[in-house]
């Protein structure tokens, strides 16, 4: 039996060790071929024509890239978000595009819980300070410093990463609900230890607001004016899903006039941002960039998922994890969450 074809859309610059990782755990009966980041739409769409498999991430391709691909059964994304992608034109062909499947959840949780603490502790400016020989001096000792103990943690969005989150937060003692458009089984929420509000009732409740849903139509500008004027004066926002879920300039308001007390961000509307950005200078604002998901840990597991998911279709059984927005087009046992 002839060997299947992957390609491998990287998209993103990527260590030679993590390249040859995904090299070394490909299953056998498959070939790879490696494309550079530099790879033009061109490029990648001329290599899907000759390919049973779309591995990595893939940039935005025209619809003709998709209905040229006669042979391509699956789209396989190493990432956890897939709004970047023209998910019309891989609806038009009829090529089911499959998410990692929580492969990079660990990774973004524990980072979200780092920019909560971080915020809530004053890593950064305590961190300049002793760098800059200041020590304490300009910091009351008990300024707008907070444990997590105690306090109520609302996520909005328990997926694969909001379920991490959980899980984590509740080893300090603190208090969770959720919001999400699909609430969880009371079963799963009793283990997750997590109370299921209205997103009115969450901003209004919680003294931390962590977001964990996908950049949609649903969720552009979910946390705007409105929803930050809900918030309480001392509560913090933590954002490390995408920045465009956030109404940037709204939040830019909350924290200059202190109608929130502050933000973590790891992801921002433009990426890099633009350099005149005051979120950079407000000093209630802790920055990462774009770095949640990312880790040595996490690439091995995106690249297990993928490989599994491929060789799945490839004994023909159905795909895992695609993505809600084409989920109509396949039979319900096709579906998994």
């Amino acid at each position: 039996m002839a060997e299947e074809a992957i390609v491998f859309a990287q998209g993103i610059e990527m260590l030679p060790d993590t390249l040859a990782q995904l090299q070394d755990m490909k299953p056998a009966g498959f070939t790879l071929r490696m494309l550079p980041p530099s790879a033009s739409t061109a490029e990648i769409a001329a290599a899907m024509r000759d390919a049973e498999y779309l591995l990595g991430f893939p940039p935005f391709l025209p619809d003709e890239a998709y209905t040229a691909a006669t042979r391509l059964k699956l789209i396989q994304l190493l990432s956890a978000g897939y709004d970047y992608l023209n998910i019309a034109g891989a609806r038009k062909a009829r090529i089911p595009i499959c998410s990692n499947g929580g492969a990079n959840s660990v990774a973004v949780a524990e980072h979200a819980l780092m920019l909560i603490l971080a915020v809530y502790r004053k890593l950064v400016l305590f961190h300049q300070n002793v760098t800059s020989g200041r020590w304490h001096q300009g910091i009351p000792r008990t300024a707008d410093i907070y444990e997590l103990e105690g306090k109520t943690v609302g996520l909005v969005g328990l997926g694969n990463i909001g379920q991490q989150v959980a899980r984590r937060v509740r080893a300090f003692d603190a208090r969770v609900i959720y919001y999400d458009v699909v609430r969880r089984s009371p079963q799963e929420e009793q283990a997750l230890g997590a109370q299921y509000v209205s997103l009115d009732t969450l901003l209004a409740t919680a003294d931390v607001v962590s977001l964990h849903v996908p950049l949609n139509q649903h969720t552009r500008h979910l946390i705007d004016a409105q929803a930050l004027s809900r918030m309480k004066p001392t509560a913090i926002l933590i954002n490390t899903c995408r920045g465009e879920v956030v109404d940037e300039q709204a939040l830019i308001a909350a924290l200059q006039e202190r109608r929130i007390l502050a933000a973590g961000l790891d992801t921002l509307a433009k990426e890099p941002p633009d350099p005149h950005n005051p979120l950079l200078t407000l000093p209630n604002v802790t920055l990462t960039p774009h770095s949640a998901g990312p880790t040595v840990d996490s690439y091995r597991k995106r690249f297990q998922n993928g490989y599994a998911n491929i060789e799945r279709v490839a004994r023909g059984d159905p795909p895992l994890w695609i993505i809600p927005e084409m989920r109509d087009l396949f039979l319900p046992e096709t579906v998994s969450n």
